[in-house]
């Protein structure tokens, strides 16, 4: 009966110095702020709005159009790096006409928050 519990309890031990060296030699995840970051735009006149830039790894990428309910759109899940692109488009602009608006922002690889924040004069 002893010789059972002790191999049980070796057993356990072992399999616990395994996941937790597993744990410690995992990779931790890229933040934002150290490779890209992520945007927020002011889309105080558009509906949907469009990025295009370099992502964190450098290669040209677009967003589909994103639907912009607030003063300040929030893109999550998306890393940039460099000038990235807006597209913005508005509807029902002045005199019932669609409106389509460009604009851009320069993003840092690297800074102290996650967060770049593009106003843009409020051009979008």
């Amino acid at each position: 009966m002893l010789k059972q519990i002790t191999s049980r309890t070796g057993s356990l031990i072992a399999g616990s110095a395994l996941a937790a060296a597993a744990l410690i030699t995992t990779a931790a995840p890229a933040t934002a702020g150290t490779n890209g970051q992520q945007m927020a735009i002011s889309t105080r006149y558009s509906d949907v709005v469009q990025m295009c830039g370099n992502n964190q790894n450098g290669v040209r990428v677009c967003t589909g159009w994103i639907s912009t309910p607030n003063y300040w759109t929030k893109v999550y899940g998306w890393w940039w790096k460099g000038e990235v692109e807006f597209w913005g488009i508005q509807y029902d602009g002045p005199g019932g006409y669609e409106v389509h608006r460009y604009s851009y922002c320069n993003v840092p690889a690297s800074q102290a928050d996650d967060w770049t924040w593009c106003d843009e004069a409020g051009d979008l």
